[in-house]
Formats: C-alpha cells, structure tokens, sequence
C-alpha cells in the first residue's frame, strides 16, 4: 500500500507546532477514541496529521513489512460520500482514520448525517482510533434542540474518551498581530 491510497500525499516538510505533535503522541499511547484538533483555517491542523499518520505508516512498515488499507486511512470531509459510496466498509474497519476538515453545515442531507453519526457513534464503542480536524467549536453544538450535529458532538466531546485540541498557530499571516495591519 502506497502513501496516495492511505490519503497521505503531498504531506508538506514544515514544522508544526509542538502542542500538536505532543496530542497527537498522547493520543496514540492513550484509551481515547476520538482526537478532534479545532481552530482557525491555517494552525498547521491538516498538515500535523498528516506528518503523524505517514511517520506511523513507516512504522508499522518496518514492523510488518506492509501497511493494509485498514490499518490508517486519510480522508477529507468534502470526499466522504463518494468514498462512502464506492467502500463503506474501510470507514468501520480502519484501526485509525483521520477525517479533515468536518464540516457541519445546513446544506448537508439528512441522510450524510444519519450515515456520519452511525459511524462516529461505531466507532465510539469499539477500540479503534479517530482523528478529526475542523474549524468548529464542537462544543458549542451541545446546547439547542436535538440534531445529527448535536448527537455527532456529544460523541466528539466525551471527556472519557475524547481529546479536544485547540490548534491557534498561525502559519497563512505569520506576522499579522491581533489588531491592525501586517508587519512584512
């Protein structure tokens, strides 16, 4: 299996922030499920976990000679439902999955987010890894009436069993300060 078929190529050669790469090396050696690393477009989220799933992907290389489709797969968000259509299996069955970039919008159908909160919910009472990267606050899902997004985040945000990052390193305006205009 090849880096492109586990959805780890184009992985760029930059440093990420160190409280990434320490979550995610607490989250591998850790009980918990779910490792959701949320904040701003560009805190290094995508590329920290794609650096980690390829270093891990060497690893179990040289321990095993291969990696299996199920041993670590990539996908983004927006290339779900096509995956999901062609190989839904490889969404339940792999020991980790890395999911970029969740998106919860109203223009989702009803039924992605049936078939999503299955999945998350799955894997929720089996021991098997998930990593996911987004630009929301889950948390603030939690409250209001009852939804797919709402049942989707109480699953992301137990304290039991789930990790919440928040990535704020910005790396798209390195020398933007908070407040006026950006230093070059």
């Amino acid at each position: 299996m090849n880096l492109a078929e586990l959805g780890l190529e184009h992985i760029p050669e930059i440093q990420v922030p160190q409280q990434l790469i320490l979550a995610l090396k607490e989250f591998e050696l850790s009980h918990k499920r779910f490792l959701v690393l949320w904040g701003p477009t560009g805190t290094y989220k995508t590329t920290a976990v794609k650096q980690f799933l390829r270093n891990l992907a060497k690893e179990i290389f040289a321990q095993k000679g291969k990696v299996r489709s199920y041993d670590i797969k990539f996908v983004r968000f927006v290339d779900m439902p096509k995956l999901w259509a062609e190989d839904e299996e490889v969404f339940y069955r792999t020991k980790l999955l890395a999911i970029d970039d969740l998106v919860f919008s109203p223009a989702l159908p009803e039924r992605f987010l049936m078939q999503l909160f299955s999945l998350i919910d799955y894997r929720y009472t089996i021991p098997c890894k998930t990593i996911i990267t987004t630009n929301h606050d889950l948390t603030r899902l939690l409250e209001g009436e009852v939804s797919f997004q709402q049942r989707i985040a109480s699953r992301l945000c137990d304290e039991n069993l789930s990790m919440l990052v928040f990535s704020k390193v910005r790396y798209r305006t390195p020398n933007r300060p908070n407040t006026g205009t950006v230093k070059w």
